[in-house]
């Protein structure tokens, strides 16, 4: 309920010199006339350390908004993701008004998600060995049992609430977790909160997935009530 799935295009490239120049002319040849490219930056120190984004920010308020650090919730238009990780990428993918997401990858590798949303890779690295080799962890693919459980609760909770707080959302997220853990399933935390972020997952819930699903998978069993 109130979910707000990935229904624009959107487009993928490396943190190289390349990748971003590629990804912002992506954007802005989606930009109509009337509106603004929403630029979305993890930290405000990045605006000043990046000679890419220090010469875009120049642009600011000019066909030009930038949110830092906080989810994104009203766009006009296309929005320029940077180095989003998979616990921010809600962040920019949930805002009223987008219609279209360009993503500069940092340390993870969002495939997942990129696969969900069919996204355009606009410019990757020339091998697949200089990706991610330090900070990635790689997780198995999504079975069809996995994804059928994380339909289940994208369409049991409102995505308006927080699933880290007592009360239904969580334990509607929590009782189809421990259910598909008890089954033998494999739960990879981050491959399923990608595969929410593009199935309309909003703000902080995907992190808090990533955390119940790490708690579960270590041997924790959190309490729910009886409905």
């Amino acid at each position: 309920m109130f979910e707000r799935p990935v229904d624009y295009p959107c487009a993928i490239a490396d943190q190289t010199d390349e990748g971003m120049y590629a990804a912002l002319d992506w954007v802005l040849e989606r930009k109509k006339d009337n509106e603004e490219v929403t630029l979305w930056v993890v930290q405000k120190r990045i605006l000043g350390n990046n000679e890419f984004l220090k010469e875009l920010s120049r642009y600011e308020g000019r066909g030009l908004k930038i949110v830092v650090k906080d989810p994104i919730y009203q766009a006009n238009g296309p929005v320029l993701s940077m180095y989003p990780d998979i616990k921010n990428l809600s962040y920019s993918t949930g805002a009223r008004g987008i219609t279209a997401l360009a993503v500069v990858q940092w340390a993870d590798k969002l495939d997942t998600w990129a696969h969900e949303v069919n996204a355009e890779v606009i410019h990757t690295f020339e091998s697949e060995s200089d990706r991610f080799s330090i900070y990635y962890e790689e997780e198995p693919e999504l079975t069809p049992e996995i994804i059928q459980g994380l339909k289940h609760i994208t369409s049991a909770i409102n995505h308006n609430n927080t699933i880290a707080a007592s009360g239904y959302d969580k334990d509607s997220t929590i009782r189809v977790l421990l259910q598909l853990k008890d089954d033998g399933h494999e739960l990879p935390p981050n491959r399923m909160a990608e595969w929410a972020i593009a199935n309309g997952w909003l703000r902080d819930n995907p992190k808090e997935l990533i955390n119940w699903v790490r708690k579960i998978n270590s041997g924790v069993r959190p309490r729910i009530s009886r409905y």
